[in-house]
């Protein structure tokens, strides 16, 4: 997890949700996150985005850095329960997918919705902040998609050490809260761990955090201590590109600081964190 609170200025968006702590702006020397994922959503206008539109919000991020284009599709499943039974109906939505040539960084485009996603993350900044403005300015002029419902930032961190050759390993590495029963009188036996934490930031604003230890494929004896954050704020406003890119840089801060509240404050040390100034 690099970076993770990497803005360009100091203001109210600068400090965490929820009354959290915030933090110095750092880099991880030791970063262990497989995926870092932005995403906004704006009321649904129709099915399918134009060939068109997409392009254009290629032309803005550049063909070079993002060569793959190509169609992509989804699908949601509604169930409504009611006294007279359960009603399923299911959306599809067509959009576009543009890529690098590896795919580790993915910009996805669908009619009401912009996600980028990169497993080469490096600062909040370059890898998400900037990419995501580019996109919401182009696809917004392309669109005249003008109202936003929702805002989200997801990390997902999987902490990995030599040393952990049994779930009982992250007992000191963790913050009792959630270590769960690996602190309790049955944390030799605790094969596998997996708890979820929901926090209410304020009126329209959450966070959710998935965390546990599981064993890691391929090698004997070595357990993983999954770190998800899922932060995100549901709520009706007009588009506004420097509004939302200040919530959002707000989301970043705050998913900071729910990082340092799972860590414990040895572990966290040794990942290393360096401090950056506001323009480094």
């Amino acid at each position: 997890m690099k970076d993770l609170a990497q803005a360009d200025t100091t203001d109210e968006f600068d400090k965490p949700l929820g009354g959290l702590t915030g933090g110095a702006r750092v880099l991880l020397e030791r970063t262990h996150m497989e995926a870092a994922v932005a995403e906004v959503r704006f009321v649904p206008g129709r099915d399918e985005l134009p060939e068109a539109s997409a392009v254009a919000v290629w032309n803005a991020l550049g063909k070079d850095r993002l060569p793959i284009f190509e169609r992509h599709a989804v699908s949601t499943v509604n169930l409504t329960v009611t006294p007279n039974g359960a009603d399923q109906t299911t959306q599809a939505q067509h959009g576009w997918v543009l890529a690098s040539n590896d795919r580790r960084t993915v910009v996805t485009l669908l009619p009401s919705m912009v996600v980028v996603q990169t497993a080469a993350y490096a600062r909040y900044s370059t890898s998400l902040g900037d990419p995501l403005r580019v996109a919401l300015r182009t696809f917004a002029e392309a669109t005249g998609a003008s109202v936003v419902q929702r805002l989200g930032l997801r990390y997902i961190n999987r902490l990995q050490d030599a040393a952990a050759s049994s779930p009982a390993f992250w007992r000191d590495h963790v913050r009792p809260a959630f270590a769960g029963p690996l602190v309790g009188e049955t944390g030799g036996l605790v094969e596998a761990l997996h708890q979820q934490v929901q926090f209410k930031l304020d009126e329209s604003a959450a966070a959710r955090v998935q965390s546990g230890v599981f064993r890691e494929q391929g090698v004997d004896e070595r357990y993983s201590f999954l770190v998800d954050l899922d932060v995100f704020r549901e709520q009706a406003l007009d588009f506004d590109e420097t509004l939302v890119a200040d919530m959002t840089r707000q989301l970043n801060r705050t998913a900071l600081a729910l990082f340092t509240q799972v860590l414990s404050e040895k572990y966290w040390a040794e990942l290393v964190p360096v401090a950056v100034g506001v323009d480094s």
